[in-house]
């Protein structure tokens, strides 16, 4: 065989086998993403709404604990101008952005509504009109949507916070001063809290509030 006959040969042979390698690598990538939406449609997704006070937040998580989109639009500012939170404010700013940060916390997930296995939303305690807005929106997406509901107590969702960042075992003591609220107890389970002690008169997130107005 001639040399030239002999190179055309060898540049054949490896284009066939860097061919057969590329299909390879494309089927395995084929199985890796079927495999990724597989394990996605197994594990149980839930979207979250917060509204208990001056922050309309929405998350989507997994039954692992990862937080794979969420959106928050923050009141702060609004308030800030006026001294502190006036709930009727809280209440209209709410409404204008819930729907949008909910849907930005579900477009940042890649999760459908068809996809979600629940919604979770704040229902007690908190401010009565920035709540209402929550569950309002919240039952009429569920309708919309055909899915199961759960309610969430906001300070037993504060005081289970710290096990998404560290391996905290049940049960564990827990002391929770978060805005019209202060209290000491013991966490057994998800659902299950002694409370052991609470403020008897305001709660120092009262206090501030009280004094911001003042000045």
């Amino acid at each position: 065989m001639s040399p030239l006959l002999s190179l055309s040969a060898t540049f054949r042979s490896i284009h066939i086998r860097s061919t057969s390698i590329l299909n390879c690598v494309s089927e395995l990538r084929r199985r890796q993403i079927k495999n990724v939406f597989s394990n996605r449609q197994l594990c149980r997704l839930v979207l979250g709404i917060e509204t208990s006070c001056d922050d309309t937040a929405a998350a989507v998580m997994d039954e692992t604990g990862s937080i794979l989109g969420e959106s928050l639009y923050s009141q702060k500012d609004v308030h800030l101008k006026a001294g502190g939170i006036i709930p009727p404010v809280a209440q209209r700013l709410h409404r204008e952005h819930i729907a949008r940060v909910t849907q930005e916390a579900l477009d940042m997930s890649g999760v459908a509504p068809s996809d979600l296995s629940a919604v979770a939303t704040t229902v007690k305690p908190g401010l009565a009109l920035s709540l209402g807005v929550g569950l309002d929106y919240s039952i009429k997406f569920i309708q919309q949507h055909k899915k199961p509901f759960i309610p969430i107590h906001h300070m037993e969702a504060h005081a289970l916070t710290v096990r998404m960042i560290e391996p905290v075992q049940f049960p564990f003591l827990v002391l929770l001063v978060s805005g019209g609220h202060c209290l000491l107890a013991v966490s057994k389970g998800v659902d299950d809290f002694l409370l052991l002690g609470k403020s008897l008169d305001e709660a120092p997130g009262d206090i501030l509030d009280k004094v911001c107005h003042t000045f």
